[in-house]
């Protein structure tokens, strides 16, 4: 079995290398990758090359298409990321687990450091600042705050070293998109999950049987409905199903997730921020980790204004205020554990729920176990729109990895180099992205790929990370058992590789969003100097807690957006709000002379 596994690892590196493909028509230039994917990447051992034409220093035996091997073992510390939906067992780092495959793959040993999902960023920040933090540290969503301490390198420096990372930058025009990065020196600290193309993953899950038995047809109201328009539709569903006696008219019909105790940005988040896109301005989600994420570029006007006190928030508000006087969303929403919303979904209490790709599959299952199969429909809607046409996502970078100074000091130049091609192969490459997404190729592995290129778990496993539904009692969750398609990992990719586990279902929904809405434009870049850094955090961070504890209190229905208007907006300028936009229309009007 082991020498089965271990040889479906290394065809599987080897082998996904085709699904990259090379840029190249020369049978000699292939051939050359091919030689090259053979030979390791002892970094002591290298010998540096010229840059070629994308400024990538092509070292021996590691060239874009090539795989990454380390002729001697090697150990590198990493921070991991643990979620309480699929907690990391020790058979991970047991045969045929994720850490097993990497190491078998390119000798390189992972040495993690387990912190709670919940705990992660406060844990991040405390490690960098007191120096300890391990070489390698992903699933970072902002790397400001850290930027100033010394205690990150900036990664700008070192993506030279990293071909998989550079050709996909310049093959599909990056440019803009990590430019979005890049702080007061010109360089960025995070590199950033690269992808194709920007896909608006979180969205409403709908029981349509309920929809369509009230009247609606939401596949042909979706297209141009409003989010005012929406809450009259789900008005009329909850009028249908108090008349079916499945609620009472004290009855909340949507209670959600992401929003409360598990969110990790505090109350309001997927939902208000969602919401929020959708009239052109940013909250609660929208403003975690960045300074000044709050404000919002008006085209028009030239200038950054504060989202806080548009009139588009106003509007957004007097949506929300809607949902709540119609007694539709439920107040707890802001507060509760997302496992409490799941159930009350579950069980027919509510009528729609958040979800995305990874965890549409989870609340099928989670409905099928209290209904029964076949005694629900459920259909995943576009958003709908507010003031402008444009769905939430527009961006096409992920969360991404940091990499601390202490990593340089402990490696020394060359052994920093060989781990910064390690990262690229495992983070950037189509074979390692594959790898730690799909597993090990082969019918002794975890997964198959057809002549056609279409990717299928073996039978015995199914996978909650990849939307991919239990559909036996003895099959196994990839996920659990082995750690494959967890959130560490697999950032990047083509829009084949980050489809390549959508069902029908869900590509008819990314078809629809592609069709019914747009991509908003990307704000303008504003990168401040480390003092005004620092004191545009003094002036923002009680400014935007003010806001988002007003956002809350109007949510709640505890305040009125009409009545208290000038009341929230009279505590907003008190908090420097015109300071704030001072600086950050200073910094703009500089940047166009520049």
């Amino acid at each position: 079995m082991k020498k089965k596994l271990i040889s479906a690892v290394m065809a599987a590196a080897m082998a996904a290398s085709v699904l990259a493909g090379c840029g190249s028509s020369s049978s000699s230039s292939d051939q050359a990758k091919t030689d090259a994917a053979e030979e390791s990447t002892d970094a002591a051992e290298e010998e540096e090359a010229v840059p070629d034409e994308n400024g990538v220093y092509q070292a021996d035996g590691y060239t874009y298409g090539s795989k990454f091997y380390s002729e001697e073992p090697v150990t590198y510390t990493m921070f991991f990321n643990d979620n309480d939906a699929y907690p990391i067992q020790d058979s991970w780092s047991e045969e045929g687990g994720v850490f097993w495959a990497i190491e078998q793959a390119t000798n390189v040993h992972l040495d993690i450091t387990i912190v709670n999902n919940a705990d992660y960023a406060q844990k991040v920040s405390l490690a960098i600042n007191s120096g300890e933090a391990p070489m390698i540290i992903p699933k970072i969503y902002s790397e400001t705050s850290y930027v100033n301490g010394g205690g990150v390198v900036p990664v700008s420096d070192y993506v030279k070293y990293m071909p998989n990372y550079t050709n996909f930058y310049n093959e599909y025009n990056m440019e803009d998109d990590v430019n979005t990065l890049r702080q007061e020196d010109g360089k960025y600290y995070r590199l950033p999950g690269l992808k194709e193309t920007a896909l608006q993953d979180y969205t409403l899950l709908l029981r349509d049987d309920i929809f369509k038995a009230a009247g609606y047809d939401v596949a042909s109201l979706e297209k141009d409905w409003t989010w005012d328009e929406f809450a009259d539709v789900l008005i009329g569903v909850k009028k249908y199903m108090v008349s079916e006696g499945m609620c009472s008219d004290s009855d909340y019909i949507w209670s959600d997730r992401w929003c409360g105790a598990d969110s990790g940005y505090g109350s309001g988040g997927c939902l208000l921020n969602l919401i929020s896109r959708s009239y052109g301005i940013y909250t609660t989600w929208s403003t975690a980790g960045t300074n000044a994420a709050d404000l919002y570029f008006d085209a028009d006007a030239d200038e950054f204004k504060l989202s806080g006190t548009s009139d588009a928030y106003k509007e957004y508000m007097a949506v929300v205020k809607k949902l709540v006087d119609n007694k539709i969303l439920d107040p707890e929403t802001w507060s509760q554990q997302d496992s409490t919303a799941d159930n009350k979904f579950y069980t027919g209490k509510t009528a729609l729920i958040m979800t995305n790709r990874a965890q549409t599959t989870a609340q099928v299952e989670g409905l099928t176990s209290q209904l029964g199969e076949g005694n629900f429909e459920v259909y995943r809607c576009v958003v709908p729109k507010g003031t402008t046409n444009y769905q939430a996502e527009n961006s096409r970078l992920e969360c991404g990895i940091m990499i601390s100074s202490k990593a340089k000091d402990e490696l020394g130049d060359e052994g920093f180099k060989k781990m910064m091609r390690f990262v690229d192969w495992l983070w950037y490459s189509n074979e390692g992205l594959t790898l730690t997404k799909w597993g090990i190729e082969g019918e002794d592995g975890t997964y198959t790929v057809d002549a056609d290129g279409k990717f299928a778990l073996n039978p015995q496993y199914y996978c909650g990370g990849l939307s991919i539904a239990q559909t036996a009692d003895d099959q196994e969750d990839m996920r659990l058992k082995y750690g494959f398609a967890c959130g560490n990992f697999m950032y990047s990719g083509t829009a084949d590789l980050l489809t390549s586990n959508f069902s029908e279902d869900l590509q008819d929904f990314y078809k629809r969003q592609e069709e019914y809405r747009e991509l908003r434009p990307l704000d303008p870049v504003i990168a401040l100097s480390e003092d005004d850094s620092e004191q545009m955090n003094l002036w923002a961070t009680p400014l935007f807690s003010t806001e988002n504890t007003w956002t809350l209190k109007f949510a709640m229905g505890q305040a009125d957006v009409e009545k208290d208007w000038d009341t929230y907006v009279a505590e907003l300028e008190g908090q420097n709000a015109q300071n704030v936009l001072d600086m950050y229309n200073d910094y703009y009007q500089k940047s166009k002379t520049n």
